[in-house]
C-alpha cells in the first residue's frame, strides 16, 4: 500500500539516514520506536508527503508527488502535535470539519467517550482530552493509511488502553497503520512491525517477532533492559 524506496533524510544540515526500503502492507501495524532526535517524527511526516525526501515514497506504486495534494490527504491521514485552537471551534465544529455527518460524528464521539465535550471549546480542553478529539477526527477521515506521532500522549492510562486498542481494531479492518511510541509495552502490544532508529544514522526494519529483545533494543535505547517471564522492562 504504502512503499519506501532508497530514501535518504535530512532535517536542515542533519543527516538522518540514507537508502532505507519499507513496505507498509494494509490491515498491519508499524511502529517506529528509537531515542529523542534519531528522527522518527521526520521519517512520518515524509511517508505523508508533507516533507522532501530523496529516493520515492509510493502510494498504491504511484509516487506521492503525482498526487494533488487533496487528494492525497484523502489516502493518507497524518496526525502530529495537537493543533492551534484560537480559532474558537467547539468540539462538534472541529468534527464536522473532517465528518459533516452528524450520525458518523456521534457514533465516533461515543466510541472515543467525547460525547460530553461536543458543545465545549477546543481551547477549554485538557491536552488529553484534545488528544481524544483528534483521535475522533481522524476515525472520521476514513484514510487508508494512518501515520500517528505518540497518539498516546497526554491520555490517561484508561485512554491509552482504548487507543491502543482502537488502533488494533482499526488495523483489522484493513487499514494501514504507522505510529511513533515511547512505551516499549504499547509498542510490542500491536506492532506486526517495527522501524527502530537510532542517532547513528542507522534503521531497522522488520517483524516484530524478530526486533523485539532485549539485547537488541537496549542497544537501541543506550539503556538496559531486561527480559522478566518474556515481558521487556527498564532494569531500573
Amino acid at each position: 500500500m504504502l512503499d519506501l524506496h532508497k530514501i535518504t533524510l535530512m532535517r536542515g544540515n542533519h543527516h538522518l539516514f540514507s537508502d532505507f526500503d519499507c513496505p507498509i502492507h494494509a490491515a498491519e501495524i508499524t511502529v517506529i520506536l528509537g531515542p529523542n532526535g534519531a528522527g522518527k517524527s521526520s521519517l512520518l511526516l515524509a511517508m505523508a508527503g508533507l516533507i522532501p525526501v530523496v529516493g520515492c515514497v509510493l502510494f498504491n506504486n504511484k509516487p506521492l508527488h503525482h498526487y494533488p495534494q487533496k487528494d492525497l490527504a484523502q489516502y493518507i491521514a497524518w496526525q502530529g502535535e495537537l493543533p492551534p485552537t484560537e480559532f474558537g471551534l467547539t468540539v462538534h465544529q472541529r468534527l464536522s470539519l473532517v465528518a459533516g455527518q452528524g450520525e458518523s460524528i456521534a457514533v465516533v464521539a461515543n466510541d472515543m467517550a467525547i460525547t460530553p465535550l461536543l458543545g465545549r471549546s477546543l481551547g477549554a480542553l485538557s491536552s488529553g482530552e484534545r488528544q481524544r478529539v483528534e483521535l475522533a477526527a481522524l476515525m472520521l477521515r476514513d484514510a487508508a493509511v494512518w501515520l500517528l506521532d505518540e497518539p498516546t500522549a497526554h491520555l490517561d492510562l484508561r485512554y491509552q488502553i482504548q487507543c491502543i486498542h482502537m488502533l488494533k481494531k482499526q488495523a483489522a479492518m484493513g487499514r494501514a497503520i504507522v505510529v511513533v511510541l515511547h512505551d516499549i509495552q504499547q509498542a510490542m502490544a500491536i506492532a506486526d512491525y517495527f522501524i527502530l532508529m537510532n542517532k547513528k544514522r542507522a534503521v531497522q526494519y522488520g517483524k516484530a517477532d524478530t526486533l523485539c529483545d532485549a539485547d537488541t533494543l537496549s542497544a537501541l535505547f543506550d539503556a538496559p533492559l531486561i527480559d522478566k517471564e518474556g515481558v521487556l522492562m527498564p532494569d531500573y
